[in-house]
């Protein structure tokens, strides 16, 4: 006789398990050798114990603790919290007065320098350099010779260049002016106050200036002048002869001039 079979617990159905149980059903993934043959059945299935109640508690802990972490998180300015922002505001401001106090000073130093530098000039170095000591030389002293004056030949004389322009003769503070006229000659008896011998124009001019200044008057009112004096000398004996009145001028071709006060000084009488 056959020993009697074992009897088990009965076997639910598939349709009570996913009720109780909330059963997910995945898609079996890639075959793989060492998973195949499955162990029973069911072993291609996975199964969630996971009841309906447990997944609402679950949501509710996580949305509390999600609404606990927006309460805890800070509030920010910029981005930054509010110790973080407020510490990065004071070190600029510290930052910037600093700048402005550097500026302000340089600015004053700068002017108290230039202030000082006008009020305190620099002292200015005078060097005092002694003159060279001369050294002594030997002078010589060339002896004056004797010159020969002479009697015969023509004076140097451009009578035309003369009388181009008044010519002024001046002794101390007189003066007198003299107009030229060339190849002219003032003659007649008692004309001539004096003559001289006379080798420029210009003491012959200057003779008729002292005249009058030693006499303080103008006696001497002109002059004739003759340049050749191989010609003149030998005939009267000098060359420069001054007036003491003016008559009617006459040609005189012997290289002579004229010469006609025009101006003087004007000499009191005494008396």
């Amino acid at each position: 006789m056959d020993a009697p079979e074992a009897v088990g617990p009965p076997v639910k159905s598939l349709s009570h398990i996913f009720r109780r149980n909330q059963l997910r059903i995945h898609s079996p993934g890639p075959w793989s050798p060492r998973k195949w043959p499955p162990k029973s059945p069911l072993g291609m299935y996975e199964f969630s114990t996971t009841s309906a109640r447990d997944k609402e508690e679950g949501a509710s802990s996580f949305s509390n603790k999600a609404g606990k972490d927006d309460d805890d998180k800070e509030p920010t300015i910029c981005g930054f919290r509010h110790p973080t922002f407020f510490l990065s505001l004071a070190l600029a401001v510290v930052i910037l007065i600093a700048i402005i106090v550097g500026g302000v000073a340089g600015t004053t130093a700068v002017a108290n320098a230039r202030r000082e530098s006008t009020l305190c000039p620099l002292p200015t170095t005078i060097t005092i350099t002694s003159p060279p000591t001369p050294t002594s030389t030997t002078s010589t002293t060339t002896p004056l010779e004797a010159i020969t004056v002479p009697r015969l030949g023509l004076l140097d004389f451009d009578c035309g260049r003369v009388a181009l322009s008044r010519q002024i003769i001046t002794l101390g503070t007189n003066s007198w002016s003299f107009d030229v006229n060339c190849m002219m000659d003032f003659r007649g008896v008692g004309v001539d106050l004096t003559g001289m011998t006379s080798y420029t124009f210009e003491d012959c001019i200057r003779a008729c200036a002292i005249y009058n200044n030693m006499a303080r008057n103008n006696t001497c009112v002109g002059v004739g002048f003759s340049a050749n004096l191989t010609t003149i000398l030998p005939r009267v004996g000098g060359n420069c002869w001054l007036k003491g009145y003016l008559p009617e001028m006459s040609p005189e071709m012997n290289l002579g001039a004229v010469a006609v006060v025009v101006s003087g000084p004007k000499f009191m009488v005494e008396g």
